[in-house]
């Protein structure tokens, strides 16, 4: 009877164990099971954000002098389609600029704006690029290259190293986007000039073409039988 006993007392804690060891075992995997279907079932929400405008981007960047006037000008509309980078002159820039006399406030604007985006890591790769204006603004990343300096204007008139440098204003904030572009923060106006015609073709700086009076001495008098 003893052994009887012992037999049936072993077999009950044997199959206790194994209950208990079942039971913790299903309960962990309906545990996992309830975590992974909770898990799955939450809906995945993606939020996107709108891109400014280019008149908020500008407003946002100290260019808000800039915007207005493109507003002025009723250039928005032109800057909405497509995409498009702007070198945008900042509020001081603008607030000393004086539109020289015969300009047209409307294709200085221009000047500044280049179709296509381009970021400011690739603007060095393009010296000149053709703007909305129909002129090429010229980009100098060499003259103040020691002093990390990117200046974005006119390009130099003339010819043999006499034509000076870029005239218009050093890149400060880069890459700034709005919906359709990437604005570029100058800190100066580009006025496009006409090129002037001297000696085979070239351009010499402050002279009328075939005149002779040429300050350098390249510009040569064309006479005509």
């Amino acid at each position: 009877d003893g052994d009887k006993n012992f037999q049936l007392i072993n077999y009950y804690n044997t199959t206790m164990a194994s209950s208990l060891t079942f039971s913790a075992s299903v309960g962990q995997q309906q545990k996992v099971f309830s975590v992974k279907k909770n898990a799955s079932s939450k809906k995945r929400v993606s939020v996107q954000t709108k891109a400014a405008s280019f008149e908020e981007a500008c407003k946002a960047n100290g260019c808000a002098a800039l915007a207005a006037a493109v507003a002025s000008e009723g250039l928005t509309a032109a800057l909405s389609e497509g995409s498009f980078t702007v070198f945008a002159p900042n509020d001081a820039a603008m607030a000393a600029y004086s539109l020289p006399e015969g300009k047209a406030l409307g294709d200085i604007l221009k000047y500044h704006c280049i179709k296509g985006k381009i970021m400011s890591k690739h603007v060095t790769n393009f010296p000149l690029i053709m703007t909305l204006e129909g002129n090429k603004i010229a980009i100098d990343s060499k003259t103040f290259k020691t002093e990390g300096k990117i200046e974005v204007g006119m390009p130099p008139q003339g010819t043999q190293g006499l034509a000076g440098r870029v005239d218009g204003g050093f890149i400060g904030a880069v890459d700034i986007e709005f919906d359709n572009g990437i604005i570029h923060v100058i800190d100066g106006v580009a006025t496009p000039k006409p090129p002037l015609i001297g000696q085979n073709g070239g351009y010499v700086a402050g002279t009328v073409p075939g005149s002779g009076e040429g300050r350098t001495g390249l510009d040569t008098k064309v006479y005509t039988k």
